[in-house]
């Protein structure tokens, strides 16, 4: 499951968002030190823009905006589209906190953080499927690489409510390498990457 690898070609999905840049080709990139974008996103405030009596706007907190809109001091058009959002923002933080504990208390910290790696594919076939998923605007691009890898299912993650217990077991399952009925491969990065192909 855990490989070290020197010179290996792995395929990733990059596209500028509004929290990260898009890499080009040859882009060098020290993968394990910081946060992903991905994971730094949740280093901001999700907020909602509210408008005062006086016409002034105020960005209010996702959970005591969905408060005030419950309690009838907001009117919200499209609350059940926040609502799904505020949900969805909270289970993925709950994830990678959860995944990040069972990687470090019971896997030794070895097989590279979710937090901070570079989610990468073995194959350019294995990137178009996550298209489909990360974006059809994102761009696939070669990395030679050198570091550590993890392969592991994706379909084992949270991404709905469960018994903690059943979530924890899933990501024992993740970090050993299992594999689901469905798999949904992917693997985890850490190292040097030089992006060598662009556009694949």
């Amino acid at each position: 499951m855990i490989k070290q690898i020197d010179g290996r070609k792995l395929y990733h999905l990059t596209e500028t968002k509004p929290y990260k840049q898009a890499l080009y080709k040859g882009q060098v990139l020290n993968v394990g030190a910081e946060y992903t974008p991905y994971f730094g996103f949740y280093e901001g405030a999700r907020t909602y823009p509210v408008t005062l009596e006086n016409g002034a706007t105020v960005q209010v907190p996702a959970v005591k905006f969905l408060k005030q809109v419950q309690a009838g001091n907001i009117n919200c058009q499209i609350l059940p589209t926040i609502a799904a959002e505020v949900a969805q923002h909270y289970v993925m933080l709950c994830r990678e906190l959860i995944m990040e504990e069972i990687r470090l208390a019971e896997f030794s910290g070895e097989p590279p953080s979710r937090q901070r790696c570079l989610y990468a594919c073995e194959s350019i076939d294995e990137a178009r499927y996550w298209k489909q998923f990360v974006g059809l605007g994102s761009t696939i691009c070669e990395l030679t690489c050198r570091g550590t890898t993890a392969r592991v299912d994706a379909s084992l993650l949270l991404g709905d409510s469960e018994p903690l217990s059943v979530t924890k077991d899933r990501a024992r399952k993740y970090w050993r390498g299992e594999a689901s009925d469905t798999p949904q491969w992917e693997t985890l990065f850490v190292g040097e990457a030089e992006v060598t192909g662009f556009g694949l």
